[in-house]
């Protein structure tokens, strides 16, 4: 039996899979138990290990860039098509093809083709593809009109790709993909890159409904042809390279696919980790960080600057990675990342000052920086300053967070503890719609009577939450509210899905222990007034309540 594994595999991961496989790609296969490892040799070998179990494929990774960023890769498919072929799987051909090609007069063949060719557009295409070297190459708009027009087809007269066409999408998409794949393996990497380029641009301008993620397939695979054109050019002063990268240096500046959700940072990475054009990359990864610089809202930033840093560590200027840092600090996440970075270099004091600085702003106010802010103070021993910013905390910026008041308890010794207890629960009470908050100290606390004093009110399913801690002194008063709750609930429901509410509701007072007599007046209850009238109701019972009749 053939090992299941295409269902977890996009189509075109598939496609390429199976061409690297019938290439002879696969390598060092080694089965030790349900763990399967192999080499796929390109002009970088790459490390796959796959588990398999009963002939099903349950996962696997690979030491390709794609598997990092997305997912189950080709070189994966590839070692499990190798698989396949090799467990003597059975076959229904009773016949060989290629005997039988090799039977077929040349002319006749040559005709076969020829007339295929003409009247036949998928045939055609394929052909151009796979002897591209003997076609005259075609221009950037040529396949922007070829790509631009196979997408106008797929869409309504509004000019708007339903989710019913999406697979019409994409799948004019996969074959201008797989064309610029086989342009790949021809070594013709200015042509695929054009391709490439056409379709990424080509996304933002498509007006389709998106919820099943068809444009970020597209892009997870484009970007996986741009990785093997690099994994495949030896010479680093490629004309190719450059022109990559100076389409990843113009959305740099643009950010413009990665408002559509393409993020091209990992090819950037790429390019930073191999040591080229660090120059180019600097002062465009500074331009774009002063262009975004009064933007709210842009996500990417954290990356920039991460990428700005290994830069100048890769230049041998590591003493620069602070003043990066504070430089672009008006962004919250590299601010924090500078602040971890002030500690790292023990330079506590500046960070203390920058973050009593940013906790003065209205808009940074928030609990990370006055978490960290405690974690320093306390570090330092510096414990008024510890107090204070733990009280503001929990009555103003984290309002009433159980950690802070855990940590509040732990300033205090078991004698003065109560009378500031005390008055932290008088302060809430006063604080209106705050009485849940209350809930969990009692329970800090182990107050329960005030507990059930503060919850009694509630109904069923808001209570049930706090019945471990009230159970053992309250079940009577817990049985009772839930018998008045259902039977509440009962009255003024309709519908299958209320009336399976009720009976879980009464399901669950069966399991507290010596329940059975109220359990028993409940469904009393609702047999007189409900089941017979309600026969939805009464189903609903019975699939919720073994041996309901015992009940009634």
């Amino acid at each position: 039996m053939k090992i299941d594994f295409e269902n977890e595999f996009l189509d075109y991961i598939l496609s390429r899979g199976y061409e690297y496989y019938i290439n002879n790609k696969v390598s060092n296969i080694s089965i030790n138990d349900n763990i399967v490892s192999a080499t796929v040799n390109g002009n970088y070998n790459y490390k796959v290990n796959l588990e398999i179990e009963d002939n099903i494929f349950f996962d696997g990774e690979c030491s390709c860039p794609y598997f990092e960023s997305s997912g189950y890769c080709k070189h994966m498919a590839a070692v499990l098509y190798y698989l396949n072929e090799n467990k003597n799987c059975k076959t229904n051909k009773n016949f060989n093809l290629e005997d039988i090609v090799n039977k077929i007069e040349e002319k006749d063949l040559r005709k076969f083709l020829y007339t295929n060719l003409v009247n036949n557009s998928d045939w055609f295409n394929r052909f151009r593809v796979e002897f591209s070297n003997y076609f005259p190459k075609l221009s950037k708009e040529n396949y922007r009109n070829k790509i631009y027009h196979a997408i106008n087809k797929c869409c309504d007269r509004h000019g708007f790709i339903d989710y019913n066409n999406t697979s019409n999408y994409e799948h004019v998409m996969y074959e201008f993909i797989e064309e610029a794949e086989k342009l790949v393996d021809n070594e013709d990497y200015e042509t695929a890159f054009t391709i490439i380029t056409v379709i990424l641009d080509s996304i933002p301008d498509t007006d389709i409904d998106d919820s099943n993620g068809s444009t970020g397939e597209i892009a997870e695979a484009v970007i996986e042809i741009i990785f093997d054109i690099l994994d495949k050019v030896d010479d680093k002063n490629s004309a190719i390279l450059r022109k990559i990268m100076d389409y990843v240096i113009k959305e740099l500046k643009t950010a413009y696919l990665y408002n559509y959700g393409i993020d091209l940072n990992q090819i950037l990475v790429y390019f930073i980790d191999n040591n080229l054009y660090l120059d180019d990359i600097k002062a465009s990864l500074e331009t774009a960080l002063n262009i975004f610089k009064n933007k709210d809202y842009f996500y990417n930033r954290e990356d920039y600057v991460e990428n700005l840093i290994k830069i100048y560590e890769l230049k041998g200027e590591k003493n620069q990675k602070i003043k990066i840092l504070e430089k672009y600090s008006y962004d919250n996440n590299v601010f924090l990342k500078y602040i971890d970075e002030l500690i790292k270099n023990n330079n506590s004091l500046m960070a203390i000052k920058a973050l009593e600085e940013r906790l003065k702003e209205k808009e940074y106010n928030s609990s990370i920086h006055a978490n960290k802010l405690a974690e320093i103070y306390l570090k330092n021993n510096m414990m008024d300053k510890y107090t204070d910013i733990l009280y503001k905390l929990f009555y103003e910026i984290d309002k009433y967070d159980i950690d802070v008041y855990r940590k509040i308890k732990k300033l205090y010794s078991n004698k003065d503890w109560q009378l500031e207890k005390n008055k932290i629960i008088e302060n809430i009470k006063n604080d209106k719609y705050c009485d849940r908050y209350l809930n969990k100290i009692f329970i800090e606390e182990k107050m329960y009577d005030e507990l059930y004093l503060n919850v009694c009110d509630y109904n069923m399913y808001d209570i049930k939450k706090y019945e471990k801690y009230l159970l053992p002194k309250y079940r009577d008063e817990l049985l009772n509210i839930y018998k008045k709750s259902c039977l509440k609930d009962a009255e003024y429901a309709n519908g299958r899905s209320n009336y399976r509410k009720i009976a879980e509701e009464v399901n669950h007072i069966i399991k507290i222990d010596n329940s059975k007599e109220v359990v028993k007046s409940i469904l009393k209850e609702m047999n007189q007034k409900y089941f017979s009238n309600r026969p939805a109701m009464l189903d609903e019972f019975k699939n919720a309540i073994k041996n309901l009749k015992k009940y009634i």
